[in-house]
């Protein structure tokens, strides 16, 4: 799939994976396999549904997809080409980096340090910039951005991958189903403390995105914003059917 996809594209594909998911249970299931679709459980897991839905993976259950030898083999290859990750220890150390700080930290100085200037000094500080195009773009951004949410800038980016990362860890067998929870119910909650609505979390998720690559924005970032326009709307959605002030417990450092 790729950035031209059309939004009636989007809604085909999203029926047949509807429509997939309801036909029955795969081979492999098992009770860990089982739908989640009301609770605090299924409103940390649509925090991944735009993750999700680019990865074809399954948005209402803790297994992203069935565990058989080619989904490991496809999550062990993407867990060590994007992220770096081959082992237990590997994926516990970028959970700890992105629960310390991940990209927000960066992002959130850039935009206080351009909020702090005066507009005849960001604009020299463009002017600087002018030939790297992306650059500009990244600096009005990230300080539009950071004006509007402040610390919770970019929490959401961080922290919808770092639930998706304990996903796909479980399904690699590097957390089990405990640990997975124990990891994703936290870190929900503090992305339900950040943001007002699931529109909110999912530009957070798309601007994030935007300033970490503006490579992979220009190749498929038109497809990411179909996706989150449909999110926003699916009928019987996790999105639509999942109210964002759900009482997710008590918010508490891990």
């Amino acid at each position: 799939m790729n950035a031209r996809q059309s939004p009636l594209l989007i809604t085909l594909v999203m029926a047949v994976q509807a429509m997939v998911a309801s036909a029955g249970p795969s081979p492999s299931s098992s009770k860990d396999d089982a739908k989640i679709t009301t609770g605090p459980r299924a409103w940390a897991l649509a925090t991944t549904a735009q993750l999700s839905y680019a990865n074809g993976s399954c948005r209402d259950k803790l297994l992203p997809e069935a565990r058989t030898d080619s989904s490991i083999a496809t999550t062990r290859q993407l867990l060590h080409d994007w992220w770096g990750v081959d082992t237990r220890l590997d994926l516990l150390e970028t959970l700890d980096r992105l629960d310390g700080g991940g990209h927000r930290a960066i992002f959130q100085e850039k935009g206080r340090m351009f909020v702090a200037m005066s507009e005849s000094e960001f604009q020299a500080a463009l002017r600087k910039a002018s030939n790297q195009p992306q650059d500009v773009r990244r600096m009005k951004l990230v300080r539009d951005y950071y004006a509007k949410h402040r610390a919770n800038s970019f929490l959401g980016w961080d922290y919808c991958r770092y639930i998706m990362l304990c996903r796909w860890g479980y399904q690699l067998g590097f957390l089990t189903q405990d640990e997975a929870w124990a990891r994703m119910l936290p870190a929900a909650r503090k992305i339900q403390a950040g943001f007002k609505s699931w529109a909110e979390l999912g530009e957070d998720y798309l601007v994030g995105r935007e300033l970490w690559s503006p490579q992979q924005t220009a190749k498929n970032g038109q497809y990411y914003r179909e996706v989150q326009a449909w999110l926003v709307k699916e009928p019987g959605g996790p999105w639509t059917r999942l109210s964002w002030s759900m009482d997710l417990g008590a918010l508490t450092s891990r």
